[in-house]
């Protein structure tokens, strides 16, 4: 076999194979006499035909079972003599296959990024104060004021501005003033007296504000917690750079555009039930600014899951079956579902497959933190 790889950009490399005459004579061979054991060749008893007739009544299923043979054999041989790692399925162009010229083909493939991670230990990271003060309190009552508050109308009308984008998010454009019928509103706000909270199936405002402060703690934790996500996953991109899978990061692209196009049908169908006469959608310019911005997390994120997944390799962080079965059990409890149904279920479109990588990606960030320097 001869055979020759050329690497390009962003880890897609084409291959070139090529098999004299004499190996596909060979394989032709050991097609027909497979063919032989069971074909049927009026005149002749199964087994019993000879090579010619075979070739005359089989040559098309001779010559796709010898491709089914050679692509994959020499693919194999081709991945380990360049010591390839490839992602997905190869894109095979220019077959020729000929018992007297032999066979040749074109192969384009992607592969696992190559690039040397070091210094992902003892991160210097600052956790987020997860303390709630008096004024996050403060602002949240206000907050649930503003909720529940009531409206008187004024004279006079406003008109609804469009959706806009505001760093690479989608914004209402609302004012918490006016009524998108037309008319401005004065707001009234609830007294915060016990009154409130006994309203909202509290005691007392006491024990609505324990309740609210206790949300709000659990939220700054979890924030907190985020931050410190971002903050690894920002560490460990600052101390290596190499070029990402080009489909991967489409692919992650087409996910985050489709999560975008769902939150802007929900902000113009909010503004078309306060507004049925008037026509709402973004403008060309901020369309451009969310492909750029998930362009830009796509290719984020497919980095980050190579860089966890080498430091996983690395550390030997593996995943167990029972940890999936556990967490699958969880959400059959969850759902009210058998747990045969939520895996039926996440089988479908690599849902399990997904689900693994992040419980296997969970662990390596909780190592990262064990092992990181927190402020």
């Amino acid at each position: 076999m001869k055979s020759s790889v050329k690497k390009l950009k962003n880890c897609k490399h084409s291959l070139e194979v090529s098999l004299s005459a004499e190996k596909v004579q060979q394989a032709f061979d050991e097609v027909y006499s497979d063919l032989g054991k069971y074909a049927s060749v009026p005149g002749f008893r199964k087994g019993k035909a000879p090579r010619d007739l075979l070739k005359l009544h089989y040559s098309k299923t001779a010559r796709e079972e010898v491709l089914k043979k050679l692509i994959p054999e020499t693919y194999e041989k081709i991945l380990e003599e360049h010591k390839l790692d490839p992602i997905g399925y190869p894109d095979v162009t220019d077959v020729k296959l000929d018992e007297k010229e032999g066979f040749s083909y074109r192969a384009s493939i992607e592969t696992r990024p190559e690039f040397n991670l070091k210094n992902y230990k003892g991160l210097h990271l600052k956790r987020k104060s997860a303390e709630v003060t008096e004024a996050d309190l403060a602002k949240n009552l206000e907050h649930l004021r503003e909720m529940y508050s009531q409206s008187v109308p004024k004279e006079g009308s406003s008109a609804i501005p469009p959706p806009k984008v505001v760093d690479g998010e989608i914004s209402p454009n609302f004012s918490q003033d006016k009524n998108f019928g037309g008319q401005e509103k004065e707001k009234v706000l609830p007294s915060l007296d016990d009154e409130f909270a006994k309203d909202l199936g509290f005691e007392s405002l006491e024990k609505m504000k324990e309740a609210v402060k206790e949300n709000l703690k659990s939220k700054l934790e979890q924030d907190s917690q985020a931050d410190l996500d971002v903050q690894i996953i920002d560490r460990l991109l600052d101390n290596v750079d190499f070029e990402v899978p080009e489909t991967l990061v489409d692919s992650e692209k087409q996910r985050l555009m489709k999560d975008v196009e769902m939150r802007v049908k929900y902000v113009e169908a909010l503004q078309k039930k306060e507004s049925p006469d008037k026509k709402f959608a973004l403008e060309e310019k901020d369309k451009k600014e969310l492909e750029q911005n998930a362009l830009k997390q796509a290719v984020r994120q497919v980095k980050a899951f190579f860089v966890l997944d080498k430091i996983a390799r690395a550390e030997k962080i593996y995943l167990k079956e029972e940890e999936i079965d556990k967490y699958i059990e969880g959400l059959a409890a969850q759902y009210k579902k058998t747990k045969d149904e939520i895996r039926a279920y996440l089988e479908k479109g690599h849902g399990l497959d997904e689900l693994a990588i992040n419980m296997r990606n969970k662990k390596v960030m909780e190592f990262l933190i064990r092992e990181a320097k927190i402020e």
